[in-house]
């Protein structure tokens, strides 16, 4: 089966991490793929992706070949006026409708690319442009699409409910996901809207090397700097444990974004410098040989819900700790009760540092506890979360759903 990926970066630059990987899996199961992101850069940062680059086509979101085709077919093709109005009609604001304008000269490009390449479907992963591309696409060539939301992407709400009614199937990666969707969309859609989680890459079994080799307790919190993802409480429950002597931690945060030099001067202003350690962005398969070396105790992802409402899905920081036998804590807010429950992690209440503090305190303490954390992540990951067992579910509904 042939599968157009429509994805925001992915093979280039340094996000999407998850999408690398589920499209990585897909061509193992012999799907064939042309992959279009919609606004690349030139940087190839994770391993995954160069296994996709030659499955990927490297096109700006504008230039005067992809201007000048739009402008041609305008005069020809009376289905680009009508999308054009669609557009126009239920993009709901300014900025959203900005978006989708940006978008259409490349959509109608890449069309007739994936007319004579033989795509037989069209995936999109996000609700936002991405599947706007889709949605256009599919509009003109009659190849079946569908798209996978996430999170911000869902109450952003841009055009969901032409999306969905024109989709062969939605993919939500949670059942909260599905049904904020649903809330948007209506019930009527209900058949149409799947839940299949976001998977990770599975180990034989989880065997991290013994921590007693080292004589510091280490939390690694892998989650780009932005303020869904409330480090400054990981920060503060730092100084709560330096506090009350657990001299020997330390804290790798991992990833880059906005609030990087916040973040500093927090660090700096508690005096933490010598306890929390910021690596920035690192590949994804160095991060998973920090845990199969045994660098690191504990994952901890603080996150919040922002005041404009954003917050997390399930986050794939979580899932692939668990499966790489690192207990994990996190937060009761968005879609990761859904995946910490039944004793796979630990959960406090967002925005406390306090509690965060406890249960770092807890998990040292207590080395039973580090062991049923281990063997219940895990087997949370194995049973709902396998990367490969879900794309090729994927795959099955994709091939129900096929040009042809």
């Amino acid at each position: 089966m042939k599968v157009a990926y429509i994805t925001a970066h992915t093979p280039f630059g340094r996000g999407e991490t998850f999408i690398l990987e589920e499209m990585a899996a897909m061509s193992e199961h012999g799907a064939e793929l042309i992959i279009i992101p919609r606004n690349p850069s030139r940087e190839v940062f994770h391993e995954h992706a160069q296994e996709l680059i030659d499955f990927a086509v490297w096109l700006p979101i504008i230039n005067r070949e992809i201007f000048l085709s739009l402008l041609k077919n305008l005069a020809v093709d009376p289905r680009i006026w009508r999308i054009m109005r669609r557009i126009f009609g239920n993009s709901r604001t300014l900025k959203i409708l900005a978006k989708n304008l940006a978008v259409v000269p490349k959509s109608f490009y890449i069309s007739e690319l994936l007319r004579q390449s033989g795509v037989e479907h069209i995936h999109a992963h996000w609700g936002s442009t991405t599947s706007t591309m889709a949605w256009i696409a599919s509009e003109l060539t009659d190849i079946p699409w569908s798209m996978t939301l996430h999170r911000w992407d869902i109450p952003e709400n841009n055009m969901l409910k032409v999306k969905v009614d024109s989709a062969a199937f939605v993919r939500c990666i949670s059942e909260g996901g599905r049904d904020e969707l649903l809330r948007i969309v209506g019930e009527e859609f209900q058949d149409k809207v799947e839940t299949l989680h976001m998977g990770v890459l599975l180990p034989e079994q989880p065997s991290p090397s013994s921590p007693s080799l080292r004589s510091d307790f280490v939390i690694a919190c892998p989650a780009n700097l932005f303020p869904v993802k409330g480090h400054k409480f990981l920060i503060e429950a730092c100084r709560l444990l330096v506090k009350d002597k657990f001299i020997n931690l330390r804290c790798f945060v991992i990833g880059d974004g906005t609030l990087e030099t916040e973040i500093r001067q927090q660090v700096m202003r508690l005096g933490l410098e010598n306890v929390i350690v910021l690596l920035g962005r690192i590949p994804n398969e160095k991060l998973l040989c920090m845990y199969d070396e045994g660098e690191v105790d504990v994952v901890v992802l603080p996150s919040i819900v922002t005041s404009d409402g954003e917050h997390e899905g399930i986050p794939v920081a979580l899932m692939e700790a668990m499966a790489h036998g690192i207990p994990v804590i996190s937060t009761e807010t968005g879609g990761i009760p859904e995946l910490i429950k039944n004793g796979a992690g630990l959960l406090v209440s967002p925005g406390s540092p306090e509690e965060l503090a406890k249960a770092v305190t807890h998990l040292v303490n207590n080395r039973d506890l580090r062991s049923n954390l281990t063997q219940k992540g895990y087997e949370r990951i194995s049973n709902e979360f396998d990367l490969r067992k879900n794309t090729t579910i994927l795959l099955e509904i994709m091939g129900q759903y096929r040009k042809g």
